[in-house]
Parts: C-alpha cells; sequence; structure tokens
C-alpha cells in the first residue's frame, strides 16, 4: 500500500499555531511595574501589621477591621499569582490575630481554675481540715469510686520503672568473622558483561528524547519571556493529566542533574524555573554537585496546584499514550 504525503509546509504552519496557543497562557496580564508597586504596598502593609500587633489583637481597638479594608482596597488590581499569593500570607496574618483577638476578650463566662479545682478536692476528700496535709490510700479509693460512671472503660496496666532495679546493661560483643584465605592459585572468576534488553534500550532512547524535547520548550519560553524565570508550576503542571504532570518533573529532574537548568525560589519563596547559559554554566565551579530533593505529589496536592495558580492549559505539549506511539512507530 501506498503511503499518503504529506505538506511540508502545512506541518509547519501546525506547529506555528500550536506555539502561539501555548505561549499565550505565558504572556503576562499586567505591567511589570504596576505589579512590583502592588507587590511592595503589600509587605509594606505585612510589617506595619507585624509592628502594631499588640494594639491590633486588643479587644477594645477596632484598627483590625481597617486593616482588613485596606487589604480588599489592595486586592482590586491584582491579577497575578504572585501578587495573590502575598494577599493571602496577609489574610492570613489578619486571621491570626482575629483569632487572638478573641481569646483576649474576657466574658463573663465561668473559667476552669486549677487552685479552685485543688482546693474543692481536698475539701470533697477530707472534709474542711486537712490531716498532716497529705490524703491517704483509702481515700483517694474513694475517689476513684466517685468518678467511676464518668469513664466507659479501665486505664490499661503500665509499667513504669519495672518490677526490680535497674543495673547496669551489659553489651553483647559482637563476633569477629573469620574470613578464610584463598588459595592465590585459583584465578578470578571471570564476570560476564551484563547485556541490556532491546526494550531497555528504547525506553532510554525516549527518555533523552523527551527530555531534549522538554529543554527545547524551556528555552523557547525563557526567550518570549524576555529572559525572565518561569514559574516552575505553570511550566511542569499539565491541568488535564496528573499522569502527565507527574513525567514532566520526572524529565526536569535529568536538566536539573545534568547542570541545564536550574530551580530556586524567588522573592516571593515561589520555586521558578531558568535555563542555565553555556557561559554561566562554564564559570561555575565544576566541584559544586546539583542539589536535588525528593517531591511528594499526590493528586488532591495537583488538583489544588491547578486551581491556585489558575492553570488552563500546558505549556509543555501533552505527549501520545503507548499505544498511539507504537502504532505510529509502524
Amino acid at each position: 500500500m501506498a503511503s499518503e504525503e504529506t505538506d511540508p509546509a502545512c506541518d509547519d504552519e501546525i506547529d506555528i499555531i500550536d506555539v502561539e496557543d501555548n505561549m499565550k497562557y505565558l504572556k503576562p496580564l499586567q505591567d511589570e511595574k504596576e505589579r512590583r508597586e502592588i507587590r511592595h504596598k503589600y509587605r509594606t502593609f505585612i510589617e506595619d501589621m507585624e509592628r502594631d500587633k499588640h494594639d491590633l489583637i486588643n479587644p477594645e481597638s477596632d484598627s483590625l477591621n481597617e486593616r482588613l479594608k485596606q487589604a480588599d482596597e489592595l486586592y482590586k488590581p491584582v491579577k497575578m499569582t504572585r501578587e495573590a499569593a502575598l494577599d493571602s500570607q496577609a489574610l492570613v496574618l489578619i486571621a491570626n490575630m482575629g483569632r487572638q483577638k478573641a481569646q483576649a476578650l474576657n466574658t463573663e463566662f465561668v473559667k476552669f481554675q486549677p487552685v479552685e479545682f485543688v482546693e474543692k478536692l481536698k475539701t470533697f476528700l477530707c472534709g474542711n481540715v486537712l490531716e498532716d496535709r497529705t490524703i491517704s490510700t483509702e481515700k483517694w479509693c474513694s475517689l476513684g469510686k466517685a468518678v467511676q460512671p464518668s469513664f466507659k472503660r479501665c486505664p490499661p496496666f503500665r509499667f513504669i520503672n519495672g518490677s526490680f532495679e535497674r543495673g547496669e546493661v551489659q553489651v553483647r560483643k559482637e563476633r569477629v568473622k573469620k574470613i578464610k584465605e584463598k588459595d592465590n592459585t585459583v584465578d578470578k572468576a571471570t564476570v560476564p558483561v551484563q547485556v541490556q534488553r532491546v526494550q531497555d534500550t528504547d525506553k532510554m532512547e525516549a527518555t533523552t528524547a523527551e527530555v531534549e524535547r522538554i529543554f527545547a520548550k524551556l528555552q523557547e519560553c525563557y526567550k518570549i519571556s524576555k529572559n525572565n524565570p518561569l514559574c516552575y508550576f505553570e511550566f511542569v503542571t499539565n491541568p488535564f493529566s496528573f499522569g502527565q504532570t507527574v513525567e514532566n518533573i520526572f524529565y526536569v529532574s535529568f536538566l536539573v542533574r545534568d547542570g541545564l537548568v536550574k530551580i530556586f525560589l524567588d522573592e516571593d519563596k515561589l520555586p521558578v524555573i531558568e535555563p542555565i547559559e553555556n557561559k554561566e554554566a562554564e564559570g561555575s565551579d565544576k566541584s559544586e554537585k546539583n542539589k536535588q530533593v525528593i517531591v511528594s505529589l499526590t493528586p488532591a496536592d495537583w488538583k489544588e496546584i491547578v486551581k491556585t495558580f489558575g492553570i488552563t492549559d500546558c505549556v509543555i505539549p501533552n505527549r501520545p499514550s503507548a499505544g498511539v506511539a507504537k502504532k505510529n512507530k509502524k
């Protein structure tokens, strides 16, 4: 059967359309100068609240409500994720101060007083006079019988320090195994060379190709954003597939290991990613090792990331399933 030929020009047009659709989500919705000004106002607002904490948690003061109204005014021009994270930090601080203010509020409700409770307990057991300033065992037993209806089960029996005196613990000496000397005349066993299976080789080649594809996509996005670091979660998260999100994180870890990409925290303590230029890689200390960490990601965490960062499309294009890839290969 003759295979149908496709026009290369049509393929190029399709690739350009896909790139434009994916890149439109990286274009900022707000001017960088305006965003910087909003972040400055939020940081000043948070610092002022921490400085005036004593006055804000005072039950007689109404300053906390005024600060809440100021936070509402600051949130009106917010459109991007960084500024929204600062707004969340300010709201958490206001909520904590509101809780402290409520706890400091003096009401007419009855409070538990430990000293008063102990005095009443002494009066219940010994009457108005406490003999020899001690409580006998019989009276403690009467207290147990009095409070017994309040408990549904007996407390378990536990040892405190054992039933005998503690002595020195004898450390058991480990036996040293004697290694028998082998006959020098016996040649060393030949270790056969392990041959990798064809399937393993195909998997390694596919992984390498996918890592290179993601690196090229990162460089392309980095140039579009005018050499500004990209949000790590917006780059690796696929809002339609939890499995492909995990795979993206896995492939990006190879780029970090090879020193082609670096991940760090920005001024808002959010992870960002950017490629490492050749000059920067050559000028860095070769003895310095790349640091890697293990990330735990659950489907619930993935949904929360998609919702918090407002991710509606994936920057890294979807990969075909194993069955589709095998069919295309044939």
